[in-house]
């Protein structure tokens, strides 16, 4: 799962170097990358459901999900929660979702913005900080 994600950084580092310099507003690369790990996820035999709520759950929607819609019952195998920072809202939106791969994705050139978010992260999350 490493070189997937380390492919999907350097996948994702692009897509927003392609957002015109003037247009990068924090909406739109969030948007950006969301369409991006959504084809990502559909080339994995996936299902891609963006903003999905988890049953049960009073916190916000997870912003993608990657769900095995094969067997009898639909199953979650990846999660995906989007912004610049870790943001605790999406992290405790996460404890509701059972699955094996939980990735937290950070885009802000702010390293010491993104090193303080981290204090947010639990055990079982993975963060994929784009400008690490």
């Amino acid at each position: 799962m490493n070189e997937e994600l380390a492919q999907l950084a350097e996948a994702m580092r692009a897509e927003i170097e392609a957002i015109p310099q003037t247009m990068r507003q924090e909406a739109a690369i969030r948007g950006a990358l969301i369409c991006l790990l959504s084809s990502a996820v559909k080339q994995m035999g996936l299902i891609a459901l963006p903003g999905w709520k988890p049953p049960l759950s009073t916190r916000e929607g997870i912003d993608l999900v990657g769900v095995d819609g094969s067997g009898e019952l639909p199953e979650v195998k990846l999660a995906f929660s989007v912004d610049p920072l870790v943001e605790l809202a999406k992290v405790k939106a996460m404890e509701w979702v059972d699955c094996e791969h939980k990735i937290v994705v950070t885009f802000s050139e702010r390293a010491d913005k993104v090193q303080q978010s981290t204090f947010f992260l639990m055990p079982g999350l993975t963060h994929l900080n784009l400008y690490d």
